[in-house]
């Protein structure tokens, strides 16, 4: 299972830096894509995937389980996502990522100093307080790293959807004491179709049911026992919800 899981690994992110260039029509959503373009994503996907691999292997006499279910998941969105960015269906399935790609892009050339992107954004998510500022951020963070990428954004968005099948994993665990019922919820979230479908798109769905997950986790480790570092994590997570969609939060 191991090797079939790496060989898959390899042969998707080989297929997607070499065919994908070829594969999308030079005057689609988002114009000419470049093996340079590919490579960058893929990537930035695979230091988060080594990170959140390893945080789901760490995880005692679970992490081989845990492991394996991480990187199924994540290579099921990888699919998923690069369909979705080749045949230009981000209309169909979610038109908010072009508005996100064009924000986020903006928001990279405001920070830069640029007047013109920042009233621009300022429109979209007023003075911190509009729709999604929190993913306008990330979409322009990941654009900093890489420069402007909508593939990437959607491959981040993969890791994070994936990651969150080991976290409710745990959090099922904590809840039930009981391996086969934490199971279940694991492989449930890790492939229902929905959950698939919205953490594969450069959408905030994904980012929002990643930190509601890992809320929900640090509160129940809190509830255990009082330790600073489920304290950061509640912190940060709920922070993050309050940038997305601050009614979750």
């Amino acid at each position: 299972m191991n090797g079939l899981l790496a060989f898959l690994s390899l042969l998707l992110c080989g297929l997607i830096v070499v065919a994908v260039p070829h594969m999308v029509a030079p005057d689609g959503v988002y114009g000419a894509i470049t093996i340079s373009d590919t490579s960058r994503a893929i990537l930035l996907c695979a230091v988060l995937a080594t990170v959140a691999g390893f945080a789901a292997y760490r995880q005692g006499v679970n992490g081989s389980f845990l492991l394996k279910l991480f990187i199924a998941g994540l290579l099921v969105r990888m699919v998923v996502g690069t369909a979705i960015f080749v045949f230009n269906w981000q209309d169909f399935f979610g038109g908010d990522a072009l508005t996100y790609d064009f924000n986020g892009y903006y928001q990279l050339l405001a920070w830069g100093g640029d007047k013109y992107a920042k009233t621009v954004v300022f429109q979209f998510v007023g003075s911190g307080q509009g729709s999604g500022w929190g993913m306008v951020y990330l979409v322009a963070a990941v654009y900093g790293l890489i420069g402007r990428n909508p593939l990437a954004v959607q491959l981040v968005n993969s890791v994070m959807g994936a990651a969150t099948a080991f976290i409710i994993f745990l959090c099922a665990y904590q809840v039930f004491n009981n391996i086969r019922v934490a199971r279940v919820a694991g492989i449930a979230v890790a492939f229902y179709p929905s959950l698939v479908l919205w953490s594969s798109q450069g959408l905030k769905d994904g980012p929002i049911v990643f930190c509601l997950a890992l809320s929900i986790l640090a509160t129940l480790k809190l509830g255990q026992k009082l330790t600073a570092k489920y304290v950061v994590i509640l912190v940060c997570s709920l922070f993050a919800l309050l940038s997305l969609r601050f009614y979750v939060f």
